[in-house]
């Protein structure tokens, strides 16, 4: 049975009524005049109670209201309503960064279609793909396919907007659900680019619900499409005028959280000036240290990994996910994205008042390249890795013999980094990771590793990474599992939260 949505309001008038037909949603409701009246009452049916997703407060600030929030309230999940926000508010949810912010709707209907829109379990991406999209034949200049990266035109397109682009494949829209869009693309001369999404019935694929177009002045941030009481499907096409080069990348598409985050309440997206993301999140838990940072996994379905791992240790943690490519490009990229990771990770130790070494970096499989790559400008007690991945270009050649017709993925983050296929391309891909770690110190650093003996994707990176960082006289604990890459991924896993088990409790007294 599907997790529900749990939503909690406080105040004078219940809304229970208008989500009888939501399915998704479980509604809960407290009358704030009874928390002033019946206070333990009501205190201890909440402690029995399950932690609530989303909690809507409609009143003023009280102490009794400040106890009750205070073990109700999570990051992200509380938000008061407009009329009722005051400094008090702001101030008990900064002590505890529990991050509330105001909530408003034009009308009750409004706020309550809002909360209906973000009311549900789960996190949900996809895209369309560049090797799905169709050039118009009469286009008369070069196209150049990059893979999953990009389609590569030049030439004249023309005064007027004409077709260029459409994808055979389609985006779906579930019911009931609000998608954010994402396209990608990059403009070099004097090229307009108009963006089309056409919103059809899946019962009736001639019936165009609704048309959207877009010039590219107004895709500088995500574009929301509302949501329908029907399954439908969104048609993308592109028109183009002017010359010069364009490079069209995939059209991602996510289950949208409206203003409230980006995936989940309160995750976070960056994107550089090639339209490259990163998405984010960070959760404050115990405001203690240290602060865990998780890179996600290669997922298809875009969104964050391990939240609930995470969760449960307790510390304050910060996630982070790849949505580029198939599954994910190991989080390199430009050096504003580079850095901008590093400075996420700083500025959220600043935020806690933790130091340099309060922080802990992990990841398994293509996140392990983010947790060891990132440390090199860190300095964390510990990384934490499982199936570990260095030399990128290694698992791209790999494909070849080693593994064919097996991640290919590899092969696309190749040709995105070093635009090239050949050995030398290889070679400067594996060189990424070691030329970074030039100059950085990780002496006082705890390797703890857990890998498979006969990985198939890159068979050298636990010894690489011994001989590498035994230099430096780190502490190094591995655990060897036989196998390939992916043979036993759960017996990685629970080395991967034994080994920070061990870190949290001998490192942090936890």
């Amino acid at each position: 049975m599907a997790r529900k949505f749990r939503a909690l309001q406080i105040g004078p008038n219940n809304y229970q009524d208008a989500f009888e037909s939501q399915s998704e949603i479980d509604w809960y409701y407290i009358n704030n005049e009874e928390i002033e009246h019946d206070f333990e009452t009501i205190y201890k049916e909440i402690q029995a109670e399950k932690a609530f997703e989303f909690i809507l407060v409609q009143t003023v600030f009280s102490e009794k209201l400040a106890a009750l929030l205070d073990i109700l309230s999570e990051p992200f999940n509380t938000y008061i309503e407009s009329p009722y926000w005051e400094d008090k508010f702001e101030q008990f949810s900064d002590e505890r960064k529990y991050f509330y912010r105001p909530v408003m709707g034009e009308t009750e209907a409004d706020l309550i279609d809002k909360i209906k829109t973000i009311g549900f379990s789960g996190q949900y991406g996809d895209k369309v793909s560049t090797i799905d999209a169709l050039v118009n034949p009469a286009f008369t200049g070069t196209t150049k396919y990059n893979g999953n990266v990009n389609v590569e035109l030049e030439g004249d397109y023309g005064e007027v907007f004409s077709p260029l682009i459409h994808w055979k494949t389609i985006l779906t829209a579930n019911k009931n659900k609000a998608n954010d869009i994402w396209p990608e693309f990059e403009i070099e001369g004097d090229v307009e680019l108009q963006y089309t999404f056409r919103v059809g019935d899946n019962s009736a694929v001639d019936r165009i619900i609704e048309t959207h177009t877009f010039t590219q002045d107004e895709l500088t941030e995500p574009i929301t499409i509302q949501k329908q009481p029907i399954n439908c499907y969104i048609a993308v096409s592109i028109k183009a005028k002017g010359s010069g080069k364009v490079k069209i990348g995939p059209v991602h598409k996510r289950w949208s959280r409206l203003d409230f985050g980006d995936f989940i309440l309160g995750g976070h997206r960056f994107t550089d000036a090639h339209r490259n993301e990163f998405i984010y999140y960070f959760n404050s838990g115990d405001l203690k240290p240290p602060l865990n940072v998780y890179f996600s996994g290669y997922r298809p379905a875009e969104g964050f990994e391990a939240f609930f791992m995470m969760k449960k240790m307790g510390a304050p943690f910060l996630l982070f996910g790849d949505p580029r490519l198939e599954g994910g490009a190991f989080y390199a990229g430009s050096e504003e994205y580079e850095k901008a990771i590093t400075q996420t990770i700083k500025d959220t130790l600043a935020e806690l008042n933790f130091s340099d070494h309060d922080l802990i970096m992990s990841g398994l499989s293509m996140g392990s390249f983010g947790a060891l790559y990132y440390s090199g400008k860190l300095k964390p007690k510990a990384i934490i890795v499982g199936k570990p991945l260095v030399n990128m270009g290694t698992i791209a050649a790999n494909m070849r013999l080693v593994r064919p017709n097996d991640f290919g993925t590899m092969l696309h983050i190749l040709l995105k980094n070093e635009h090239s296929n050949e050995e030398i391309a290889i070679q400067r891909l594996n060189d990424k990771f070691w030329e970074y770690m030039k100059n950085n110190d990780l002496s006082d650093t705890t390797f703890a590793i857990s890998y498979m003996e006969h990985d198939d994707y890159d068979p050298h990176a636990h010894d690489d990474l011994v001989n590498y960082f035994g230099k430096q006289k780190v502490k190094i604990i591995s655990r060897g599992i036989p196998g390939r890459h992916n043979d036993d991924t759960p017996t990685i896993a629970n080395w991967f939260t034994n080994f920070y088990n061990i870190m949290l409790r001998n490192e942090f007294g936890r």
